[in-house]
This record gives structure tokens, sequence and C-alpha cells, in this order.
């Protein structure tokens, strides 16, 4: 079949495998014979900054290196886009955007405690109008994640931020556009999008949102189940490719490996000719239940999977794992995080949206690699749906359970029934 399409093109057709490990980790995973040299197909601008000596200083080296010393003001211009952005802009100056009268469905969080105390299903109606920069959102799908959990459980705390109660639970989410208001630039109708930012209260079935709180995704990239847990997938993508230097063969080790991002690294690590070292926690069934999640993640590509006691660089010892670990990713923190340090593993921290912020311009590509392995199935996320409101107090006890090995998502369901006909029950 390659040799058909070399025939007739001249080009070698390359597996979804081979294309990612072409462009990743900046050329270390790259097959040396499959391209021609970088600088031989590199641009003649790109090989003029290669080749410039660092002792010559020329006026585009200085310019950069002023850039770099901007920091994040690197790339911004002052304009009126970025006032009325970090002013807002005076009411009367725009025509407000009418809304159809409708209630979103929504969990609330209204103080701090377990889940199960502070969590509570409610119903609330959309603002009359879209006002300057808004959108109008119907959401499809939301995970239920540790750090939601973790949000109800502090009443509103998540990072350095903290949200008043009561509030919205839930901080990802895909939904999908359906009404734009005033200057509203780059979102239209039938868009998809994904909160850029903490807090902004995903799991209702209508939401309306300031656009620049908010990511719009590419919708031939992404199935939207998998859309839904985006954040998961450029988390584990970004961990191996910015952090360590990888380069095939070396190994990587990584506690809480049955979690999604646990699960997708490993899967890349696998693609990427990497030795992944899966740290699970120590198992309360019998031996036989360890045994089969080990193999479970071994079929991912796991090298080894060891349980999260004790030290683990006597555990890697013991079977004689003698690759000692280049990066070792943190997921846990605590006790779990000083045993990755023990085993001689350089622990990484790291904050996605802090990254998308910084690097838009990278997300095209890296949506694109992902997209391209999740649809030739060489990427998988376990999933399962529940929808909302009917099944989220069932949700929420699976997204509570131990080991459960799959991610919890809330699928809302249009309702064809009046507001006032289906309103929910605030009891969980």
């Amino acid at each position: 079949m390659q040799k058909d399409i070399y025939n007739k093109t001249g080009k070698i057709q390359l597996s979804v495998e081979e294309q990612l490990r072409q462009t990743f980790g900046r050329g270390n995973f790259r097959d040396a014979g499959s391209v021609p040299s970088t600088m031989a197909s590199a641009t003649l601008s790109e090989q003029i900054t290669v080749r410039q000596s660092p002792i010559d200083q020329s006026h585009t080296a200085g310019f950069d290196a002023w850039m770099r010393a901007r920091g994040d003001a690197a790339g911004s211009v002052f304009t009126a886009d970025t006032i009325a952005d970090k002013y807002g802009v005076v009411k009367g100056s725009y025509t407000s955007i009418a809304l159809p009268s409708s209630e979103s469905y929504q969990v609330k969080c209204i103080k701090a405690g377990p889940a199960k105390e502070s969590l509570e299903l409610a119903s609330e109606p959309l603002p009359a109008a879209l006002e300057w920069g808004e959108v109008l959102v119907t959401l499809q799908l939301a995970p239920i994640n540790p750090a939601d959990l973790y949000t109800a459980r502090t009443g509103g705390m998540y990072g350095d931020k903290q949200s008043a109660v009561p509030c919205v639970a839930g901080h990802d989410g895909v939904g999908v556009v359906t009404k734009a208001g005033e200057g509203v630039k780059d979102l239209a109708h039938g868009d998809w999008v994904v909160p850029a930012v903490t807090h902004l209260g995903s799991w209702r079935t209508l939401a309306v949102w300031k656009e620049a709180d908010l990511l719009k995704l590419p919708k031939e990239t992404l199935p939207i189940e998998h859309a839904a847990v985006f954040r998961e997938l450029c988390l584990a993508y970004r961990l191996l490719e910015d952090h360590g230097n990888l380069k095939p063969g070396d190994c990587v080790i990584l506690n809480a490996a049955n979690s999604t991002v646990g699960r997708v690294i490993i899967q890349l690590c696998h693609l990427l000719q990497l030795r992944c070292v899966a740290v699970v926690r120590e198992c309360e069934q019998p031996l036989e239940g360890f045994v089969q999640l080990a193999n479970r993640l071994k079929a991912l590509g796991a090298s080894l999977v060891i349980q999260d006691s004790g030290s683990l660089k006597v555990e890697l010892e013991k079977v004689k794992f003698f690759a000692k670990p280049k990066l070792g990713l943190d997921c846990v923190g605590g006790a779990s995080a000083l045993r990755l340090s023990d085993a001689l593993a350089q622990v990484k921290g790291f904050n996605l949206r802090k990254w998308i912020l910084r690097n838009s311009k990278q997300l095209p590509t890296m949506l694109d690699a992902l997209g391209k392995l999740v649809m030739a199935d060489k990427l998988q996320v376990a999933y399962t749906e529940y929808s909302f409101p009917a099944e989220f107090c069932e949700a929420l006890d699976h997204a509570m359970s131990a080991g459960k090995g799959t991610k919890i998502l809330l699928r809302f369901v249009e309702s064809d029934q009046s507001p006032e006909s289906n309103q929910p029950e605030n009891k969980l």
C-alpha cells in the first residue's frame, strides 16, 4: 500500500504513530533515516536563525532576547479591544441581544463539606439578554473530576481562587455556542467551546459566559466525548513533551497511573518508545485485584506496574528494573511525591491552563496530533456517561468510588417539557 502511494506521489505515507514521533519533543523521537536533515529541510529564514553565532548578536537575536525578557507581555498590543476586555464597555453604547425565557438546570455548591452534603440540584432563569462579549452556551458533556469534588469539599476553593457560595459546580466540559452577543469576535453559532479558566460552573444545561473565558475547539479534530476530557489529553501530551528532554528508551515513572491522565501518559509513552513505570495506590482488594489492574495497564503500554508503598527505588531494584527514571510525574503529592523523588526521578509541576494562555499558537498542532491518534484508535479514553439531571446522584456515587478506571461524564439531555413541569429535586 505504502509502495503504491510512493510510486504515484513520490511521497512516503507515515502512520499516525510515525507522524507523532516526527514532530514530538523537538525532533528527539524522529527516525533519523525517515526525513532529510533538519538544516536541509529548514526554510532559509530558519537556517539563518540557526546558523547565527551568539557572538554576532544580530539585530534579530537582540530583539528576540528583548521579547523573551518581557515575559507574558511579550506578544501584547494595547488596543481598544484590550481596554474593553480590561475595563468593560459602557452599557447603552451597544445593543444587548435578547434571550428567550428559559431555565438552566444546574448543580450548586451551597457550603463546604462532603459532596453529598454540599451539592444540590437547582434551576435558575437565564439572564434576559447577552451583554458585551457574552455568548449563550448549551452544555453537552462535563466530567466529574477530583478537582470538582475538592472544590465542593472546600466550599468553592480551587488553586488560589475562591468562589463565593452558592456557586455552580464544575470546572470542565464542552458546549455549543447557540447565540453570540455584541463584541464577540471569534465565536459563532455552532462552535464548540471549553472553559479556559476555572470556576465557570460547567455542571449546568445552559450558561451565559464571556468569550474571553472560553477556548474554541475545531469540531473535526476530536469526538465530542474526547473534547469533554480535552484537558486530560493535553496535560498528558505537554508533560511528556515539555519536561525531561526525553528520547526513545528513556524511563518515565508516574503515580495515579490508573487515572485518565495516567492512562493517556502510558499510551503516549508506548507510542513514543518510552519505558513507563506505572505506580498505583495500594489495592484494598486481594492480590488478584492488583494483578488484574496491572495487566490492564500493561496492555496500554506500561513496562512495569508497582504499588505506591514503601520505597519505590527498592521495589525497582527488587525486579531488577535498572533503567533509572529520567522523569517523574506526580498527580498525588505528599508522601507519594516523596517516594517518586526517592526513585531518583525529576519531579515537575505544571499548570495546563497557564500554558495555553502563553502558548495558544501551539495548541492547534497539539490537538491535531491528539485527534489523529484518537481517530486511529491509538489513544483510548475510558468513560461512562450519565444523563443529567436524572442520573446525577448515580454519577456522583460512581465518581467518588475508588479504582473505577473510567472518566465519569454528565450528558446534558434537552427536555421537551416546560421548565415548570420538570423542576429537579433539591436533595441528593
